[in-house]
């Protein structure tokens, strides 16, 4: 018993040698257990299919007995993640998992179909406790800014494992003569493996929580979701990340009714084709953490839900033709991906470390009802509607539709922030200088005016939100106002200068404080009067005091028109306008103005 707990708590490097980092092995683990999950619910299907035919309620059955164990027990496991040692948990459910994979041979010996769905019961119940341990380890084992690409290659590696975890099962089955014993040989294999390389990741302290567990999960859920409420945008992320697993649940269900009614393809070659969604999922996860940077680029979320409702719908209209079919579902995955991981990663960025577990547990328990959801649709689509497969895509992609007109209202300053640093990048040759000067935190920001596109500039310098206050309304164009509207601008009253405007002050303190900077636009070139009139404001001052912000000058130049007779020299310098971007040094940080 020493032995065992001294694993627990020390390096191994006398057992193993640590040739990767702790994130590296946590990854590979974490692989295994989805290859495993995968690779068994999948031979399950097969297996029930085998059985009892393809016109069975098995596929829902399936899904709902492995959604359940993520019900019950999200909630606890995210207590468990946020008492004691993560590292420790995960280890031991590789060590829980491992004895479960040995039961699925008995099982499947005896060819028990209440066995095999037990199995995945336990199965199910082993990831609902590795699952809050194993994203909220991630800010434990690497440095805040590189959570999102850690995140990201999370994702990938998790898809990668369904991507083989699928094969395996399809193309097993095909070469043994569906021989299930020796297939499931290679899943108890996987499992020793996982249970290997847990033992090499770093021993990390539990996080100080003292909270209880309970039975009332319930309860506990809403509370959590009470705390995130608090957090600017977190409540939407959870919600949206959650619809996600709902939406890929139905289309793993679902496809392979699909397979066979409209492509006329055998259960198992119906199962190549998560290959297809696997690997795109991988690859938008990919460009999803290469997009986001530092930070989780929730502006991807609205753009990949309007694609994921055009496919769900042409997944309906064009049924019939599989080479339309097999592109279709690759494009599907690969906006999934870019859908999920800015949500998942701010998930974890903005979660309060006491209750970052927590969160994820009730992330992860809303999902899991989402997956419920989607096997209870499947379930009304095929017996109660009488539909066939092709029209539930055409279901998903109506209620896919609406949830993505909720997240484009929610994340509707994201998504302007995130087409404005293209559309900048488009139309300018952009320089910086002072990024440093650029804090983490909401920032005023006084900013030289010229022209709209400055709008676009100071949007695709920063990585916050930002709301515009343009000292006069001129003779705007009519979309210019739109524009304006679109991004929120608010117009200063030109008959009273902001040092004295204590309506448009207070929504600058508002502003802030919802975790949003705040760009005042001038028109005067002289920043430094500007400021000096700031700077004698009582009200301004109040606004320091109240939000401890900092404020940073900002000057734009942009480049003058080229004077060469070369037409497309010409063409191509008003097209890509060349701009320089001056961040100053940090006039106020966490202290009023002087009264000078």
């Amino acid at each position: 018993m020493e032995t065992f707990k001294a694993l627990l708590t020390r390096d191994v490097t006398s057992f193993f040698i640590r040739r990767f980092s702790s994130y590296t092995y946590l990854n590979i683990t974490q692989f295994l257990g989805a290859l495993n999950d995968n690779f068994y619910k999948l031979l399950l299907v097969f297996f029930l299919i085998g059985l009892d035919g393809i016109e069975s309620n098995h596929l829902s059955i399936t899904g709902a007995v492995f959604v359940l164990p993520f019900l019950l027990f999200s909630a606890s496991s995210g207590t468990l993640a946020d008492r004691f040692s993560k590292r420790n948990i995960i280890v031991m459910t590789k060590l829980f998992e491992l004895v479960i994979m040995i039961a699925a041979i008995i099982a499947f010996i005896y060819e028990s179909k209440v066995g095999s769905y037990c199995v995945l019961f336990l199965l199910a119940m082993q990831s609902a406790i590795f699952g809050p341990s194993k994203y909220g380890i991630i800010p434990e084992l690497v440095e805040e800014d590189k959570i999102t690409k850690a995140n990201g290659l999370l994702t990938s590696f998790t898809f990668l494992a369904i991507i083989i975890g699928t094969f395996f099962a399809s193309f097993f089955l095909d070469i043994t003569g569906r021989n299930y014993i020796f297939v499931l040989i290679f899943c108890v294999s996987f499992s020793v493996i996982g249970l290997a390389t847990s033992f090499c990741i770093e021993y990390t302290p539990p996080s100080g929580s003292h909270k209880r567990f309970t039975v009332l999960f319930l309860s506990e859920i809403y509370k959590t979701l009470k705390v995130a409420y608090t957090v600017p945008s977190l409540l939407a992320a959870i919600f949206g990340s959650a619809f996600f697993l709902f939406l890929a649940a139905f289309v793993q269900m679902n496809m392979i009714l699909y397979a066979v009614q409209s492509l006329h393809l055998t259960d198992v070659q119906g199962g190549y084709l998560f290959l297809l969604t696997a690997v795109g999922i991988g690859l938008g996860s990919l460009l999803s953490g290469k997009i986001s940077g530092r930070v989780a680029e929730l502006g991807l979320v609205p753009l990949a839900g309007i694609g994921l409702t055009l496919c769900c719908y042409m997944m309906d209209i064009f049924s019939p033709y599989i080479l339309v079919i097999i592109p279709l579902i690759f494009i599907e995955g690969v906006l999934g991906g870019m859908y999920q991981i800015p949500l998942d990663s701010y998930i974890q960025m903005a979660s309060p470390n006491d209750y970052r577990g927590q969160v994820v547990a009730a992330t992860n328990f809303l999902s899991y009802f989402g997956v419920l959801c989607a096997a209870i649709l499947v379930f009304l689509n095929k017996n109660v509607f009488g539909f066939n497969a092709s029209k539930g895509f055409a279901i998903m992609g109506t209620i896919t539709l609406l949830i993505t007109i909720i997240v484009l209202f929610q994340f509707f300053d994201y998504l302007c922030r995130f087409v404005a640093t293209i559309l900048s990048k488009l139309h300018f040759r952009t320089t910086y200088f002072g990024e440093e000067n650029i804090p983490d935190t909401p920032a005023i920001y006084i900013c030289t005016h010229t022209a709209w596109n400055d709008t676009l500039l100071m949007l695709g310098a920063q990585r916050r939100r930002m709301r515009f206050f343009i000292e006069q309304e001129q003779d705007h164009t009519k979309w210019l106002k739109v524009l304006y509207k679109m991004v929120r601008a608010v117009y200063i009253p030109s008959i009273e200068p902001l040092e004295n405007n204590t309506e448009c002050l207070s929504e600058i303190k508002n502003t802030l404080l919802r975790g949003i900077s705040v760009c005042i636009f001038v028109e005067n070139p002289d920043i430094c009067a500007e400021m000096g009139k700031l700077n004698r404001s009582y009200h301004f001052q109040d606004i320091i005091e109240g939000t401890a912000t900092p404020i940073i000058p900002v000057a734009i130049e942009k480049g003058t028109k080229d004077k060469t007779p070369k037409f497309f020299k010409r063409l191509y310098e008003k097209i890509h306008v060349p701009a320089d971007v001056s961040f100053g040094s940090l006039v106020c940080e966490n202290i009023p103005f002087s009264s000078e």
